[in-house]
């Protein structure tokens, strides 16, 4: 249905490192705005985040509300599927990211492996078996 999409948002504290992370580790690319922006939107195929500084976009209470969650790591992981699943897995253990739970075959039909970015947020990367 048109109109639908979900566009996930991950809050960082530090926009040049996510960027890095993000389009030379994982292979995002930058569909709008750049390094020197409070809110730059990124794709990988058919994947798009959005990743924000803390800036004040919002109401006060709100604004204090993303600062004071930015003070631990978040149990929410961000499932995107990948294609090049074995490709992307190389390049992240060569790129040295942290990867918490290593490539594996789950009982649900699929293969996945989840890294962890700067900011303590998880991507679960996967791809189905059949």
């Amino acid at each position: 249905m048109p109109g639908y999409g979900v566009l996930p948002s991950i809050r960082v504290r530090d926009l040049s490192a996510a960027l890095e992370f993000y389009t030379q580790r994982l292979g995002f690319e930058i569909v709008r705005g750049g390094p020197g922006d409070d809110n730059v939107s990124i794709r990988r195929g058919d994947a798009s985040l959005m990743l924000e500084t803390v800036a004040d976009f919002y109401s006060p209470g709100y604004n204090a509300a993303i600062r004071s969650r930015l003070e631990g790591n978040s149990a929410t992981t961000l499932y995107i599927e990948a294609e090049d699943l074995d490709a992307l897995h190389e390049a992240a253990v060569a790129a040295r990211v942290a990867i918490p739970d290593p490539l594996a075959q789950r009982e649900w039909g699929q293969r996945e492996f989840t890294v962890e970015d700067p900011e303590g947020n998880w991507l679960t990367f996967w791809k189905g078996l059949a």
